[in-house]
């Protein structure tokens, strides 16, 4: 991300020296051809120095967020989805899915380090995600329950994800944004 911190500043020094020699050249009535290409660019530069951050920072529930965090909560969603379908008349398929989706949830909230904060939320999940789901009696599968733990896993993910700046606020956003791609509603 400092790349391309960098490379806007730098995109914005061109952009000014093109503007400053471009007035010269007006005051000295000379031809303004060269500082035309130096703006051109300039502002060139300026649009890949969008898509740079565009790409490097994405935005999750209005907040930005570094593109790793970003490909994790995008995984956990996919998870959510699949535990979302998970209940007493499910197909084979989704209970293949949903198990296997209890499993990688419980990995992603594993790598996320265990604070004061995130401490019993993120233990329940970590030792309720597998156990709820990796049952073969449908009559035991406990939609609410279930629900819970993605809520649960959904909110430390959220505390990781944001940048401090944001605060809780912003953390407020990106749960609810999990929340929604996972398929509960808030």
């Amino acid at each position: 991300m400092m790349f391309w911190a960098y490379f806007s500043i730098f995109t914005w020094i061109v952009l000014g020296v093109g503007i400053i020699y471009l007035i010269v050249q007006a005051i000295r009535h000379r031809s303004k051809k060269f500082s035309l290409i130096i703006i051109g660019v300039g502002i060139l530069l300026s649009i890949c120095s969008f898509a740079g951050f565009s790409y490097a920072v994405p935005m999750y529930g209005g907040v930005n967020i570094e593109r790793s965090d970003y490909n994790t909560i995008k995984r956990a969603t996919k998870d959510g989805k699949a535990l979302s379908k998970l209940s007493k008349h499910s197909s084979d398929k989704q209970v293949y899915d949903g198990e296997k989706a209890g499993k990688n949830l419980c990995k992603i909230i594993k790598s996320i380090p265990e604070t004061y904060d995130n401490h019993i939320p993120r233990s329940m999940a970590i030792d309720g995600l597998p156990a709820s789901t990796s049952t073969n009696d449908l009559n035991l599968y406990d939609s609410q329950y279930i629900e819970s733990l993605v809520r649960m896993s959904a909110n430390v993910l959220s505390k990781k994800v944001t940048p401090k700046d944001e605060g809780s606020k912003g953390q407020s956003k990106v749960y609810e944004q999990i929340m929604t791609d996972s398929g509960y509603s808030n």
